[in-house]
């Protein structure tokens, strides 16, 4: 994770640098030392240093103009002291002054090693809270596009419930946009200069997303050498994406009603129950309402989350909204691959406009990325979409064919797709504009075998 670790060790007995530079020895650890202080004091004036450690026996008080120098040079550099017993007090005036922590003379090198964790454990988290601080303030990419009324009264739902820090459930097809959604109320609430993390509860086993979420004592199970902390530990003050919360296990939805319930979690192996801080969001192209009544869902944990709903409209309620999301696309992908291209043809927005896309903005967002690729002009031709919506007007009904409704053509589709990639699903996946566990669930759904698909016919 670190490419460089920068430690300046300030000893002046040889064997004690010596032991102890052996016990800061790490994959990426640069180690600099030395034994006097005004060498020290000329080092730390003009480098920087993830961590500098230092025995007060340096002379005098030295140690403090030393811990002076480093602060002013680089405030986000830790300090550790190393004392003797009888110097603790002299040490705690330096962790008074900012000083980290103070070791003890005689110390382990499995101190020195918990210390080094901990100094790398801040600086993950300054890093990513500076990251997400920078995201925030420039708020890359764009928010909802549309000027549909569906997407009007979406963004003005977001306004309204973003700072009152409830429970939402969002619901929509794959590709709609709900991580988008979740994204915009958490930019916009008084978390936002906090973590948000997404996760996906369809694409882990139920052992391994209780632990993700809800952590683990050591010794919980084969393998767990020490205790660690969930996502929703972890995410302390942060907001948490619940993604496809219709296929969460049975055992992890009784344990997520205890966090919505009480703010508590209790990590697996263990009985002690700890408080959490963090805001729930959920999302799912399931109706849960069914799900409830099959018995594959809780119901009251289903109340828990609908305390306030955001339902995302599919692309082909919104085709108006199809040139904004293909001007976007556009400028976007020709900046990224330095292409001159710079409109569709009036017959290719012809075929977006008809085209059902069962995938919805993603798939169009991927139809829009290989065009941009294929295209050598300022124009997007009929030649550069792909071979489903070129073809659409022909493949959709044959002479005497009834009308299809859109799930139905959806199914026949997406085994056409299967059949001409010979069974492939990341390839049909690709192709559809969805990611592979969202066509394994279509594919679960229609009855298809996972086995490949032939002439239609699983």
């Amino acid at each position: 994770m670190y490419e460089q670790f920068r430690i300046l060790v300030v000893e002046d007995d040889p064997r004690s640098l010596d032991e102890l530079e052996h016990a800061l020895s790490g994959p990426g650890h640069e180690i600099t030392t030395c034994q006097e202080l005004e060498c020290a004091l000329t080092l730390a004036e003009g480098q920087a240093f993830d961590l500098v450690m230092t025995d007060l026996h340096t002379g005098g008080r030295g140690e403090l103009s030393l811990l002076a120098k480093v602060k002013s040079n680089n405030p986000v550099t830790e300090v550790v002291i190393i004392t003797g017993s009888s110097s603790v007090e002299r040490a705690v005036e330096a962790m008074k002054r900012g000083a980290l922590h103070y070791l003890t003379k005689p110390y382990s090198e499995e101190e020195v090693r918990l210390l080094v964790e901990r100094v790398k454990e801040k600086r993950i988290v300054r890093e990513e809270l500076e990251e997400l601080r920078s995201y925030v303030r420039t708020r890359r990419g764009p928010g909802l596009i549309g000027k549909s009324p569906q997407i009007q009264e979406l963004k003005r739902l977001i306004v309204r419930v973003a700072p009152l820090d409830c429970t939402v459930l969002i619901t929509g097809e794959t590709g709609t946009g709900k991580e988008l959604v979740s994204r915009m109320i958490h930019e916009n609430s008084k978390r936002a200069d906090k973590r948000q993390f997404a996760i996906n509860c369809g694409s882990l086993s139920e052992e391994l997303l209780c632990n993700e979420l809800f952590g683990h004592e050591r010794e919980a199970f084969t393998g767990a050498q020490r205790t660690t902390k969930g996502i929703f530990e972890s995410l302390d003050g942060g907001t948490v994406l619940l993604d496809e919360i219709g296929e969460m296990p049975m055992s992890a939805q009784v344990q997520l009603l205890r966090v919505l319930q009480e703010k508590k979690v209790v990590r697996v192996g263990g009985t002690e129950e700890i408080p959490v801080d963090v805001r729930i969001l959920a999302a799912t192209n399931r109706r849960l309402g069914n799900e409830v009544a099959a018995g594959r869902f809780r119901e009251d944990l289903y109340y828990r989350l609908n305390v306030f709903t955001m339902s995302i409209p599919p692309l082909r309620e919104r085709a108006d909204d199809i040139p904004l999301f293909c001007n976007y696309f556009l400028e976007s992908y020709a900046k990224d691959y330095g292409k001159p291209v710079k409109r569709l043809s009036s017959e290719v927005l012809d075929l977006l406009f008809n085209y059902p896309f069962p995938g919805n903005v993603r798939e169009l967002k991927n139809v829009i990325e290989r065009a941009v690729i294929l295209s050598d002009g300022e124009i997007i031709e009929r030649s550069h979409l792909p071979a489903r919506l070129r073809g659409q007007n022909t493949a959709c009904l044959s002479e005497g064919e009834i009308l299809l409704s859109l799930s139905e053509l959806e199914e026949r589709h997406i085994r056409l797709v299967l059949e001409k990639t010979d069974g492939n699903k990341s390839r049909a996946a690709q192709i559809l504009g969805i990611d592979r566990t969202s066509l394994w669930r279509k594919m679960k759904r229609m009855g298809l075998a996972d086995g490949a698909v032939r002439n239609g016919v699983a």
